[in-house]
């Protein structure tokens, strides 16, 4: 049995106008272009660290602490949000024997959190006498110095073991000039 013939005028379409518009076809690009950006979006964000739960809802899932009495200690945690210390520390004498104290606590250790991007910080540091050292990729970091300038501090500190700069020499104070009235 032959298919039936369709008029050569009929054109199927899904909008009540029987022709497609070029401004149509450019509506559904961009219409189409927004709808591949909302994917790309909810795509990307899959691949993320979870996101920032509620304070009330992080628990902490491992304690541990020992604490020797002789200044040195261990302790860490972890908590269901992904966050994490670690820190231990001891006693070292102190090399300015004037100082008010004998000792110098050092502590070491790291920490590592989400941010609310959904990155990993991690910190490791030191605290001793010479303060709070923390190291992280997240830390700026300043320029190199320009190889005149490191050149030209290279021959400040070279001096400075030597002799000292001749004073300038001294010149008579000007007096002042006399006012003839």
């Amino acid at each position: 049995m032959p298919l039936p013939s369709l008029p050569s005028k009929t054109i199927f379409c899904f909008s009540s106008s029987p022709t497609i518009h070029h401004k149509d076809i450019k509506v559904f690009i961009m219409k189409f272009l927004v709808f591949l950006a909302i994917v790309a979006v909810a795509v990307a964000q899959r691949g993320r660290a979870p996101a920032a739960q509620k304070p009330e809802d992080v628990t902490i899932v491992r304690s541990e602490s020992e604490n020797n009495g002789d200044g040195t200690y261990k302790f860490l945690w972890e908590t269901s949000d992904g966050s994490k210390h670690e820190e231990s520390g001891y006693l070292k004498p102190n090399p300015d024997s004037q100082a008010e104290y004998k000792d110098i606590q050092v502590s070491q250790g790291s920490y590592q959190y989400y941010a609310p991007e959904g990155d990993l910080i991690q910190v490791q540091y030191v605290a001793d006498e010479n303060g709070f050292q923390p190291t992280g990729e997240h830390l700026p970091t300043s320029p190199p110095i320009p190889a005149e300038i490191q050149k030209a501090l290279d021959i400040i500190y070279s001096n400075i073991g030597s002799a000292p700069p001749a004073a300038p020499a001294k010149r008579p104070a000007a007096r002042p000039a006399s006012r003839r009235h």
